[in-house]
């Protein structure tokens, strides 16, 4: 049994930014179309995004993420479109480019059971860009169980990133009470290759980096290209990372970067990691 997984940053509606939220949406079809095209024809199982931009003046919708100016939304409903269909659970953390409400979501084939949303910051503003809210849930995978899934778009280390990922440690920990046979964390974890914050994930072992177990010659290849927010004055880097907890009974057997413009088009200013898993 195999489960595919995409992680990927969708820049929060900034690859085409217009004066206008709704010509801004409307420029960003591109990127929907090509994002849930890789997500059917590949075959994917579960789609983790962080930066999801939704229309700051737009009704918050009752789950969340519901709205037609939400990304993650607009990309579930294309894929359904085509009869596809997948579950998809989201929450936001802050106002993003002072027009959007940014989140993490998750998209899945299968069931997600216990969904789940919560600040890991201490701040809990909407109006502070450094607040950060998390997105998890338990994808009930066919012939193997419950696959927990930790969707994180974390702050910078100086920013409360240390804080953040141990209260996200937490958190995973308080669920396994559900009978979780695997654990991911995926996203945007804004902790370059081989710095203190990546030292904190791996120092312990807990979590094993998966892309570094099948390209440790490629450990500092970054996961953006050019200058990105938050990182303007630096060399890429890589920051995008899919951590699975060491011992869990499921293997990495292929991880390829994608939306990259060989491998799919670029869609963002990150580029997205594809994941393959044996489950076991």
């Amino acid at each position: 049994m195999e489960t595919l997984l995409l992680t990927l940053n969708l820049h929060t509606y900034q690859q085409h930014p217009r004066h206008c939220p709704f010509d801004t949406m409307h420029q960003h079809e591109t990127e929907v179309h090509i994002i849930a095209e890789a997500i059917a024809r590949l075959g994917i199982d579960i789609a983790c995004f962080q930066e999801v931009g939704e229309y700051l003046h737009d009704p918050i919708v009752h789950p969340y993420g519901e709205s037609p100016s939400n990304m993650a939304f607009r990309i579930c409903n294309r894929l359904r479109s085509w009869g596809h269909w997948y579950h998809i659970h989201q929450g936001w953390s802050h106002i993003g480019f002072q027009r959007w409400r940014e989140g993490t979501a998750i998209l899945s084939r299968h069931p997600m059971r216990h969904n789940y949303s919560d600040y890991v910051s201490f701040d809990r503003r909407k109006d502070n860009h450094m607040s950060r809210n998390v997105t998890v849930s338990c994808i009930d995978v066919p012939w193997f169980g419950l696959l927990h899934i930790a969707n994180v778009h974390l702050g910078w280390a100086d920013h409360g990133f240390f804080e953040q990922y141990n209260n996200l440690c937490e958190l995973i920990r308080s669920r396994r009470h559900f009978g979780v046979r695997g654990d991911l964390i995926v996203g945007d974890f804004n902790a370059p290759a081989g710095d203190h914050a990546y030292d904190h994930v791996v120092r312990n072992a807990e979590y094993v980096d998966q892309y570094c177990e099948l390209h440790p010659h490629c450990f500092f290849q970054p996961s953006y290209h050019g200058q990105i927010d938050g990182w303007m004055d630096s060399t890429p880097k890589r920051i995008d990372y899919v951590f699975k907890r060491n011992g869990d009974p499921m293997q990495v057997k292929a991880m390829d970067v994608i939306f990259n413009g060989s491998f799919y088009p670029v869609v963002s200013d990150h580029f997205g990691y594809l994941a393959r898993f044996q489950m076991f």
